[in-house]
């Protein structure tokens, strides 16, 4: 699956929030600023009015199916009252989407571009690549970016344990661990 950078920093975005529901001001705005987000001046207030979002965003994340995060993702798209539209920033800039305008405030645009970085995952056939750890007790939240798109795990670490965890109890002598 082709990811275009730009359409899916949203995406990005909206992992990073998930994993971070409660981002201070100089966290935030470097993680905007990363992904090329217009005037990412964080203030208190966009911070803390993300947070209930960051929990929204999580419920897709979570979801088991792809028709779940679809209908999760229509809603946020209404929530976030995201229009696109094309902007550029000046002459001899190009022209790109903004999901909200300019003059919102920066809590809304984030809103908007997560909520539609995420849409353009799904619309790509790449709803399943929404996901959360399978290790139990793990839950951080990744866009599977893979060749075959059939990661199950954030990272090598939580997919090492479970592996080493599964060898264990295939390893165990059957009756093994039982009081007698």
């Amino acid at each position: 699956m082709q990811f275009n950078t730009y359409t899916v920093a949203g995406a990005h975005i909206a992992v990073w929030l998930v994993n971070h529901p409660e981002p201070d001001q100089a966290a935030l705005a470097a993680q905007l600023r990363s992904h090329d987000v217009h005037e990412p001046q964080v203030t208190v207030d966009d911070a803390l009015a993300l947070n209930p979002w960051a929990a929204r965003l999580r419920e897709v994340f979570e979801s088991q199916t792809v028709a779940e995060k679809a209908e999760l993702t229509d809603a946020l798209l209404l929530a976030a009252d995201c229009r696109p539209r094309l902007v550029s920033h000046g002459p001899g800039s190009p022209f790109h989407f903004h999901y909200a305008p300019v003059e919102t405030g920066l809590a809304a645009r984030v809103r908007a571009l997560t909520a539609a970085g995420v849409a353009h995952v799904i619309d790509a056939g790449g709803g399943s690549r929404l996901r959360a750890c399978d290790r139990a007790g793990c839950g951080v939240a990744f866009l599977d970016t893979s060749r075959n798109g059939r990661r199950h795990f954030c990272g090598v670490r939580c997919a090492n344990q479970v592996n080493v965890a599964n060898h264990r109890l295939r390893q165990r002598p059957v009756g093994a661990g039982t009081a007698g």
